[in-house]
């Protein structure tokens, strides 16, 4: 947890999972666990630079990854679920926007999904609210900024990606 969260009591619901057994209940489970402080300040810094990291990193609030194949597809694309909470939903689309700006470097073909074509082009992005579709030679990307939460999914498909969402998103309505 950020030094100064704790210092100040800051108040943070733990983050609620999705019933991640159900949901995945076509792939293998690769890997799942904790995204920290540390590991999302590599990101940024990776994709956005070290002035970027210094400035977004503290506002992190939680994180966990799932990463699956499908079952019976073990040359299929590694997919991966990354959920992340921030201090505010500003820095919650800041960090949309650096990872949604990565994307062009981490994949050879990426497109804006067909309903997303009349959007920003990723480059020219600086915050990313809501949701934004692309395609990859890997599969579809979704990523989901909503309040302070951001939900990506990385080659899943799509009726995966949008229970996910629905569920991290009406756990966060809920609280």
């Amino acid at each position: 947890m950020e030094p100064d969260a704790y210092l100040t009591h800051e108040n943070l619901e733990p983050m609620r999972l999705p019933d991640l057994k159900e949901i995945f209940k076509n792939y293998d489970r690769f890997d799942i666990g904790a995204i920290g402080e540390f590991d999302v300040s590599v990101i940024v810094d990776q994709y956005a630079g070290a002035e970027a990291s210094h400035a977004l990193y503290p506002h992190w609030r939680g994180g966990y990854y799932y990463a699956a194949r499908p079952k019976g597809r073990p040359d299929a694309p590694l997919s991966l679920l990354y959920v992340s909470r921030w201090s505010n939903a500003e820095h919650a689309a800041e960090f949309a926007a650096i990872y949604a700006k990565a994307l062009s470097k981490r994949y050879e073909r990426l497109q804006d999904a067909p309903e997303d074509g009349k959007q920003a082009p990723i480059a020219a992005l600086q915050t990313l609210t809501g949701k934004r579709e692309w395609l990859t030679e890997e599969g579809p990307i979704v990523i989901d900024a909503q309040g302070d939460t951001v939900v990506i999914t990385e080659s899943f498909d799509q009726q995966v990606a949008e229970r996910v969402e629905a569920e991290v998103f009406g756990a966060a309505a809920a609280k």
